[in-house]
C-alpha cells in the first residue's frame, strides 16, 4: 500500500506550474471590524448573514465548516446562516441544526423551483452540481440584507469571519480572493485571459466572496446573468466564469489568506490563515497528503459525522484516485478546446461588462 500511495498520492501529480505573485496575507487594515465592532455594541450587536449551498453530499464537510466558523468568530455579533439546497435527507439536516445556539441560528431554504428555472440553460460538467450556481439567487431570495456572505462547504474558517464581513465594499459589486486553482496553471490563466476576457491575477474564486445585495438589486444583475446565460455558455469554470465577466473592475480582491486553498505552492502557518478551501480534487477526505489536511481533520473530529467522513479517506482506493487524474486532464483539455474556439466569449462579444475601456 506504501507504495501506491506515493504513486497516487494527491502531491507529485499535476503540480502548479505557475508562481502566484498576488496578495498572500490577510490585511487587518482593511476591514472596519473593530471600528463597527465598537459602535454596534453599545446598542445591539451585528448581524452577519452568511450563506451555504449544498446537496446531502456536502453536508457532512458544512458541518466542519461550522464548527470552526462558530469556535473562531467574534461573540459580538450575532450570525444568521442560511443553508441553500434543492432536497436534502432530514436526518442530516437534524445533525447540522444541532449547530444552533445563543447568537448563530440556522436556515435550510429549498430553491428547487428556482433551480427548474435555470437548469434547462446551465451546461454542468461532472465536477459541478448546480448547488454552485445558488449564490447568483440570494440578492433576490434575501431583500433584507445589504451585503452577505457566501462560503462552500469544503472550507475550514481559521480566522474571525466577522472580520470578512466588515470589510468596505464602496461601489464594489463584491469582494473576493484570487482564485490559486486558476493562477497556479498556464492553461487556466490563458483561458481566462483568452476567452473570458479578464486579467487572471483578478480573477477571483466564487467559494468566499462578501456580496454587495444591495447593488445586485438595484443594477438587475439576475437579469444581466440570464442574458449573458443565453449569449454563452462557460463549461470550464462555469458559475465563476459568469460572476467574474458580470462583476469585472467591480471587485475588491482580498488577500489570498481569505480563501487559502492547497493548489498553490506556497505554504501559510496557521497565524496567517484565515480560511482554507479544498478546492477540485484536493480533498483531505480522500487523500492523505493533502496541504492544510490537520485543520480539517481537527474540527471533523468534533462533528457527527467523523466517521464517515474517516470512511470515506479509507475507502479510496487506487482506481478513484486515477479518475481524479483523468478528470483533471479532461478540464485541461477543454480550457485548451475553449481557448482554441474562434467563437470564444471574448472573440465573439468583447467588453460588454464593467467599465469601459479608452
Amino acid at each position: 500500500m506504501k507504495e501506491k500511495e506515493m504513486r497516487f498520492g494527491r502531491r507529485g501529480w499535476n503540480e502548479a506550474n505557475e508562481v502566484l505573485r498576488t496578495p498572500l496575507k490577510a490585511d487587518r487594515g482593511h476591514s472596519k471590524a473593530k471600528e463597527n465592532q465598537s459602535i454596534k455594541t453599545k446598542n445591539k450587536k451585528g448581524i452577519v448573514p452568511l450563506f451555504f449551498a449544498t446537496d446531502d453530499n456536502y453536508l457532512p464537510f458544512l458541518a466542519i465548516a461550522l464548527e470552526s466558523l462558530i469556535e473562531n468568530s467574534s461573540r459580538e455579533y450575532d450570525y444568521v446562516a442560511y443553508v441553500l439546497h434543492s432536497g436534502v435527507s432530514e436526518a442530516n439536516v437534524e445533525k447540522i441544526l444541532r449547530y444552533n445556539r445563543e447568537g448563530f441560528s440556522i436556515s435550510f431554504v429549498d430553491v428547487t423551483d428556482k433551480l427548474k428555472s435555470l437548469s434547462a440553460h446551465l451546461h454542468i460538467r461532472d465536477y459541478y452540481t448546480c448547488t454552485t450556481y445558488f449564490r447568483i439567487f440570494i440578492a433576490g431570495m434575501f431583500p433584507q440584507y445589504d451585503k452577505a456572505l457566501y462560503l462552500d462547504c469544503d472550507t475550514v474558517v481559521l480566522g474571525d469571519i466577522s472580520e470578512l464581513y466588515n470589510y468596505d465594499l464602496g461601489d464594489h459589486l463584491l469582494a473576493g480572493a484570487p482564485c490559486e486553482g486558476v493562477n497556479s496553471f498556464d492553461v487556466y490563466k490563458r483561458y481566462v485571459k483568452e476567452v473570458d476576457g479578464l486579467d487572471p491575477d483578478y480573477f477571483f474564486n466564487a467559494g468566499v466572496i462578501l456580496m454587495n445585495l444591495k447593488s445586485f438589486r438595484e443594477e438587475g444583475f439576475y437579469e444581466q446573468f440570464a442574458d449573458l446565460l443565453k449569449k454563452y455558455k462557460f463549461s470550464v469554470i462555469q458559475d465563476e466564469d459568469y460572476l467574474n465577466v458580470l462583476c469585472q473592475d467591480r471587485v475588491l480582491r482580498l488577500p489570498r489568506a481569505w480563501n487559502k486553498t492547497p493548489v498553490a505552492p506556497d505554504v501559510l502557518p496557521r497565524e496567517d490563515l484565515r480560511i482554507v478551501h479544498y478546492i477540485m480534487t484536493w480533498k483531505p477526505w480522500h487523500y492523505k497528503d493533502i496541504p492544510y489536511q490537520e485543520y480539517f481533520w481537527e474540527y471533523a473530529e468534533r462533528t457527527p459525522f467523523y466517521g464517515m467522513i474517516k470512511s470515506m479517506l479509507d475507502s479510496y482506493d487506487e482506481k478513484a484516485m486515477q479518475r481524479d487524474q483523468e478528470g483533471e486532464a479532461r478540464l485541461k483539455a477543454l480550457a485548451q478546446s475553449e481557448i482554441d474556439r474562434a467563437d470564444g466569449y471574448y472573440k465573439k462579444f468583447g467588453k460588454r461588462y464593467g467599465k469601459r475601456r479608452a
